[in-house]
């Protein structure tokens, strides 16, 4: 993209042309946005891109046929203006929609003003040019080229996957699809599964298919910080912000500016700490904590969760508003007992890399094959994966060795929450935390509000244990207890 850019300016230096621009085609939301341009600047593209994603009536227009518009005709783009291009008062707007191939939806707009109206058909001859050049950059850069039916090319079934994810499973191809007919697109994404399934191996996938796959991609697990510093990771902070912050720091927001930020867990964040992301997500602002400073950032935003968010919000426990913002686009990633033919592809993965990391040539057995695909794997991938490389450190006789107590068959979990004989290990200590968790819910009579402050810890600490161990809530009325 930094090439295109580039042109951009050459085409400025050696034509009568101003504030040329490139407009990409949002494939989920349906409108154009600003990706580049020489003179508008950065800031000035994120107002006008986020004012045609929040308003339903501002452009919204297919454009088959290039467009010369007089001065004295309304300005359907309304793009941002330089002053000294204003003062000119006279000039023509040209806008030339980039096609790919016929009977297709344009891939982008290119847009600018035109200062010498004799010289149009000269810089016709050359835009031209241009255009089948940026046409065939897009489309090699994997934006999607749709026909203007409606109809998707049809293609062959897909062969593989993307190449940080293994398997050939239905439910995981539909994913691969998913993925790249809106990895062009800025909408954000809600990906939901069980742990262990490799929600963080979409978000990046999603990321590496962008139309930007070097700009930076950042993750942040929501239920790994408590929330006082998880406001600080996010946003950053100023020298002296509070004890201990000796410097300033960016937060992730900030250093995924151009890029994409992957906030795993959301469903584990206050209901506080979900207003501040739905204002970055509205505006795309926000200040460092001990700043008054306002600072905007252009980030698609991934998400993901094990959570029942709509379950969450009849709790009230998080945000209807934010769950509509970041549900634009929605993808379940099946549990591993529901892609068992993929188990055999991801035990190769798996011991391919262990032999190759150690020198060895460890082999699977066909017996411990069939073993493993009988069985419900409650952890998913992430089970699996620690399964085999234990194995591979027990190996015998050059096999993978699979100790009965390390391998065992599972009750199969309801809903996104793994059982809690999987996850809880054998101690005391455990045990007597699950019990006071519940007597504190029992005598709160399941508000969970009421039982936090009877801990002493968050609401959303006491979320997270209580996902964590499994623990069933339920709401009493004390009028009929």
């Amino acid at each position: 993209m930094q090439n295109l850019n580039s042109a951009l300016s050459m085409l400025q230096e050696f034509l009568p042309i101003r504030n040329s621009c490139i407009l990409i085609r949002d494939s989920i939301t349906n409108r154009y946005y600003i990706s580049l341009s020489p003179e508008i600047s950065q800031s000035e593209q994120y107002l006008w891109n986020s004012d045609h994603r929040k308003d339903a009536n501002l452009f919204k227009h297919e454009i088959f046929y290039k467009l010369l518009l007089s001065p004295d005709e309304p300005d359907i783009l309304g793009l941002p203006c330089p002053k000294d291009l204003r003062r000119l008062q006279r000039f023509v707007r040209y806008i030339h929609p980039v096609i790919y191939q016929e009977q297709t939806l344009p891939v982008c707009l290119l847009c600018f003003y035109v200062t010498d109206a004799k010289l149009l058909p000269e810089i016709e001859n050359i835009v031209n040019i241009f255009s089948d050049m940026i046409a065939m950059a897009m489309v090699a850069r994997g934006v999607k080229v749709n026909r203007i039916s409606g109809k998707q090319d049809s293609q062959p079934a897909e062969d593989r996957v993307f190449t940080n994810i293994i398997g050939r499973n239905s439910h995981l191809l539909e994913i691969a699809r998913i993925i790249k007919r809106i990895s062009a697109s800025k909408a954000t994404v809600l990906i939901r599964g069980e742990s262990g399934t490799g929600k963080e191996l979409i978000a990046k996938a999603i990321h590496k298919n962008s139309l930007n796959p070097q700009s930076p991609f950042i993750s942040l697990n929501c239920a790994a910080l408590p929330e006082n510093l998880m406001e600080s990771e996010l946003f950053g902070h100023e020298k002296g912000a509070f004890t201990g912050a000796i410097a300033q720091k960016k937060g992730r927001f900030e250093l995924a500016n151009g890029g994409t930020i992957f906030l795993d867990e959301i469903g584990y964040t206050s209901l506080a700490f979900q207003t501040k992301i739905l204002r970055v997500l509205q505006e795309g602002e926000f200040e460092r904590l001990g700043s008054t400073k306002t600072l905007k950032v252009d980030v698609r935003v991934l998400c993901a969760t094990n959570v029942d968010l709509e379950q969450a919000i009849s709790d009230g426990n998080f945000r209807e508003d934010l769950y509509y913002r970041i549900n634009v686009v929605a993808i379940l990633v099946p549990p591993l007992r529901d892609r068992k033919d993929d188990i055999p592809l991801l035990v190769n993965h798996f011991l391919n890399a262990l032999n190759q990391e150690n020198g060895k040539q460890i082999k699977l057995s066909e017996n411990d094959n069939q073993m493993l695909i009988s069985k419900s794997w409650p952890g998913n991938v992430r089970e699996l994966e620690n399964a085999v490389h234990h194995a591979f450190l027990m190996e015998k006789n050059g096999f993978l060795y699979f100790e009965t107590k390390t391998i065992q068959s599972q009750r199969r979990p309801n809903s996104m929450i793994k059982p809690v004989e999987s996850i809880l290990p054998d101690s005391n200590l455990v045990q007597e935390e699950v019990q006071e968790i519940e007597k504190a819910l029992t005598s709160c009579h399941g508000i969970q509000k009421k039982a936090a402050q009877v801990l002493g810890i968050s609401v959303r600490q006491l979320r997270y244990r209580i996902q964590k161990y499994n623990i069933i809530v339920r709401k009493i009325n004390p009028l009929n207890s």
